[in-house]
């Protein structure tokens, strides 16, 4: 009977002594070896893995060891001449005494499953460099908001350094600081209706305002359930900002010509009073009364006429008179202006400019200008005294040269913001709001950018951003 069973199983048997010497082995294994005659007698290592030699990690020579029944994975074994992974099991064969005189070995060829582990692997590899070569943010998470999965993207976005500072914790806590699911969470709709879901999340943060596209897709099992989610996470931020400089550009186009006719209809009326009180101070005797409120008009007259400069400024800044020169003399030239005002103010100006900055065209009298503005700003923020620090260096990736102005003053608001560049918007008392429109429109004008971070009662930093082109010629002094 035992013979019958051997003959059909499609496993290899066979029985070997303790020289690990075939004894005996059924049809499978003779098949696998060759003919009987040519394998009884000779070592299995022989045979099977055409070695010289007992393999280390043979689970024969394990049984005669331990009297125990041993087990052996991938193992490597020659069947039919061809090399094939082997599953491989052993059991002791005992005499009356339950001496183990010999080992009978059970070979199971997993040649097939071994090769669909290597390719399910391969395929596993292939899609987790798809899945952390996407730039933008994914993340699993379970029905309990346990984080299973998450790709490079996501931690870029929010700026962790491992996968293990968000794998098994709660998306909530990790993501949005959060002791508790979300009010608005789109992943709860998703396991709640089993449909994809969108929202667009804003996350504030001391470094500024991050703005997220955040689309939900649900993962389901056999029978339609959902049993986890993927959060796609898109990072909209520069989309979001580009089109806020568009909307404020245009208002700011409107609100130009407007400024522009106004400015051009108030210069002649305040020339003409201008003139009209120089003519009777040089034409007529006047008292001390007189000559006093006369020289109040003409006072309020020039203050007037500069106004409406800044307001023809501001609408059309004019001709830019571009040079070749070094950013760092502007600094250099605005925080030589502003000194005396920082010392009466106590405030400690700290300047730090790297050295051999590339030189670009720009403005100098406006650039100058606009440093100047942001130093008196940052003075003013700061009435009992504090720090300032005026810095610039090269942002090799962007190519930009980038000057930064940082007080450790009262802060801007949020409410205020997003009106700072607004022309007549202001926050100080007799202040006219035409300063920062300005500055902006300059800047706009050499191609850069102005970026403003700012926390009440911490400070604030404005960084100009000018871009550069690397060109032999500008690199020469």
């Amino acid at each position: 009977m035992l013979h019958a069973v051997s003959s059909v199983v499609p496993e290899g048997i066979l029985v070997m002594d303790r020289d690990m010497r075939i004894v005996w082995l059924n049809p499978a294994a003779q098949l696998w070896a060759g003919g009987l005659a040519e394998v009884k007698g000779r070592r299995c290592h022989d045979v099977f893995q055409k070695r010289n030699r007992i393999c280390s990690n043979c689970p024969c020579a394990a049984v005669f060891k331990t009297g125990r029944p041993e087990n052996s994975f991938s193992h490597a074994y020659y069947i039919a001449g061809v090399r094939r992974g082997c599953e491989l099991m052993a059991a002791p064969i005992l005499d009356e005494n339950g001496k183990t005189i010999a080992v009978a070995e059970i070979v199971r060829d997993i040649t097939a499953k071994l090769d669909l582990e290597k390719k399910f692997m391969e395929n596993r590899d292939r899609l987790a460099a798809v899945f952390d070569g996407i730039g933008d943010g994914i993340s699993v998470i379970d029905r309990d908001y346990n984080i299973i999965r998450v790709n490079k993207g996501l931690l870029k976005i929010f700026k962790r350094s491992g996968f293990q500072e968000l794998i098994g914790r709660k998306c909530y806590a990790e993501y949005y600081r959060r002791d508790h699911a979300c009010d608005n969470c789109p992943a709860a709709r998703t396991f709640t209706e089993g449909i994809p879901d969108r929202i667009i999340s804003i996350r504030e943060r001391g470094d500024g305002k991050t703005v997220l596209d955040i689309s939900i897709f649900p993962i389901k099992d056999g029978n339609n359930a959902v049993l986890q989610a993927i959060e796609y996470f898109r990072d909209v931020t520069g989309m979001v900002n580009l089109e806020d400089q568009l909307l404020h550009s245009e208002r700011l186009a409107g609100v130009g010509e407007l400024a522009a006719g106004i400015a051009h209809e108030l210069r002649n009326p305040i020339a003409n009073i201008s003139a009209s009180v120089q003519f009777c101070r040089k034409k007529f005797k006047l008292d001390d009364a007189l000559e006093r409120h006369l020289s109040i008009i003409l006072r309020n007259s020039k203050i007037a006429e500069s106004i409406v400069s800044d307001l023809l400024d501001f609408a059309k800044p004019g001709d830019m008179s571009f040079e070749l020169g070094r950013i760092e003399s502007a600094i250099n030239r605005a925080c030589a202006l502003a000194k005396n005002r920082c010392a009466k103010q106590r405030v400690n100006l700290i300047k730090r400019v790297q050295k051999g900055l590339p030189r670009k065209m720009f403005d100098k009298r406006r650039i100058e200008g606009v440093f100047l503005n942001f130093i008196l700003n940052a003075v003013d923020a700061m009435p009992d005294g504090g720090s300032l620090v005026v810095s610039a260096h090269l942002d090799h990736h962007a190519k930009e040269i980038v000057a930064a102005f940082k007080d450790t003053g009262e802060g801007i608001s949020k409410d205020n913001m997003g009106r700072i560049f607004d022309p007549f918007f202001t926050t100080k008392t007799g202040g006219v709001g035409l300063g920062l429109s300005i500055a902006h429109s300059v800047i706009e004008h050499h191609k850069g950018r102005i970026e403003v971070r700012s926390e009440i009662g911490r400070g604030t930093e404005v960084a100009v951003r000018l871009p550069i082109f690397y060109h032999p010629m500008l690199q020469k002094d």
